[in-house]
């Protein structure tokens, strides 16, 4: 210190430094400014919502506390509506198709999102079908032209509802992987059209395409390929199993397999042979009915998935892949819903039921598309059939099955020997001399 007094600009830096710390140090002590506060007056907590949702958000504000300059509402995701201040509330609404049904955290979000309001509500809206294209290459692998060129025709020209690219992983480059994304990205029309990013693995072992990757490097052994599937929680799809004692292993049941694929290409009859192979080896699959066109014609070959969700989004159509909530379709506006017990295809049942109650509703505009026969299968046999000779179909049963584990399915034939392959309800029927809710099967 004594030669710091010989030197006073020295003595002053220090004192400057010593004091600039200092105020530095109460700055981090001193209390946060106040901010507003957002009471939400709609939707109440545990509020059971559907269709566009009314928003009403009330701000308090303390002395001292600055007012939202913007507040937006959304549901953790697009979509985000933002909401206007009329007389010190804010009010909006928000499309709640557009979001998976289930339980769902409402969040208000102010500007600086320093302000935040949480509601949790149950999202109940009705199922649609929209018809996609889920597997299809372009020159980036072994077909022809650009992913921008693929979306665009899937979207203007063959007009599907999802489309989704799946060139194969192992010719792709960084540039091309950067670019399939960001096509895939721009193609999104937010309740109209849903542009999914995908890749097929391509192995001598069996082909797979995998939906929402996050990198296009994989593992080449099936088991590792399941592990990182798993751990990427991504939805997985068995390409042209053939009739399915040869591709994919034969089949041969993975409970790590089985757990992260979801779906099967079911097109004509030895892939329904493969399906039907598959279920009953213990895999829990939907039939999908993607081209695999190598041809500039995505979306508009002969064969479809019809995908049952509330609203077109990204996250709608990833959790009802996720879920097996689809079938395979040659026929491009034929709606079908099949449903066990009211669950949708698709459903692992958790708990044993008393009941089965079937029920199946077809419905085709063209009136020449009539269907010619319904098949419905229970643990691969056929249980029930009949003829309706009509577009439009509403059928009922309840049946009495033996206690245990059962899966059921349904296949429509229409006139012009288009098939329709629905996806399975797995249920469990409880033993009535046993009693008591007992867990049967992982949930889906």
């Amino acid at each position: 210190m004594k030669a710091l007094s010989r030197c006073p600009i020295a003595a002053c830096l220090v004192a400057a430094g010593l004091w600039l710390g200092y105020g530095h140090l109460l700055a981090e002590q001193a209390p946060p400014p106040p901010v507003a506060v957002l009471k939400v007056q709609s939707p109440q907590p545990g509020a059971v919502v559907s269709g566009n949702l009314a928003i009403r958000v009330e701000v308090e504000q303390p002395a001292g506390a600055s007012l939202p300059k913007r507040m937006f509402a959304g549901f953790g995701g697009p979509p985000w509506a933002e909401l206007k201040n009329q007389d010190s509330v804010w009010v909006g609404e928000i499309d709640t198709t557009l979001v998976p049904n289930g339980s769902q955290n409402l969040r208000i979000v102010t500007d600086n999102r320093r302000v935040t309001a949480t509601v949790g509500v149950t999202v109940n809206n009705p199922l649609r079908v929209w018809f996609a294209d889920l597997h299809s290459h372009t020159s980036y692998s072994d077909g022809t032209y650009f992913p921008a060129d693929a979306y665009s025709y899937a979207r203007d020209v063959a007009k599907v509802d999802v489309f989704c690219l799946t060139d194969h992983l192992e010719s792709l480059d960084e540039n091309e992987w950067t670019d399939i994304q960001e096509v895939a990205w721009e193609a999104n029309e937010l309740g109209k059209f849903t542009a999914l990013i995908g890749l097929e693995w391509t192995r001598q072992w069996g082909h797979l395409c995998i939906y929402n990757p996050p990198t296009f490097r994989w593992p080449s052994d099936p088991e590792a390929f399941y592990r990182a599937a798993a751990e990427a929680k991504v939805v997985l799809k068995f390409n042209h199993p053939g009739d399915g004692t040869k591709s994919h292993g034969g089949l041969a049941y993975s409970e790590l397999g089985d757990k992260v694929v979801q779906l099967m290409e079911v097109r004509n009859p030895d892939e329904e042979k493969a399906f039907r192979r598959a279920l009953r080896l213990g895999w829990h699959l939907a039939p999908d009915g993607s081209t695999d066109t190598h041809s500039p014609n995505w979306g508009n070959v002969r064969t479809w998935t019809g995908i049952l969700a509330p609203g077109l989004s990204v996250r709608n159509i990833l959790d009802a892949l996720a879920n097996r909530r689809c079938f395979s379709t040659g026929d491009r506006n034929c709606t079908v819903y099949f449903e066990v017990n009211g669950l949708p295809m698709g459903t692992i049942r958790s708990l044993p039921v008393e009941k089965v109650d079937v029920s199946l509703v077809i419905s085709d505009p063209d009136e020449t598309d009539s269907i010619a026969k319904v098949e419905l299968y229970v643990d691969d046999e056929l249980a029930e059939s009949f003829e309706p000779k009509q577009p439009n179909v509403s059928w009922r049963k309840e049946l009495a099955l033996p206690p245990g584990p059962h899966y059921l399915w349904a296949k429509v034939i229409q006139s012009d020997s288009n098939s329709i392959w629905c996806a399975p309800v797995w249920i469990t029927v409880r033993d009535s001399k046993q009693g008591g809710d007992q867990p049967s099967a992982p949930q889906s």
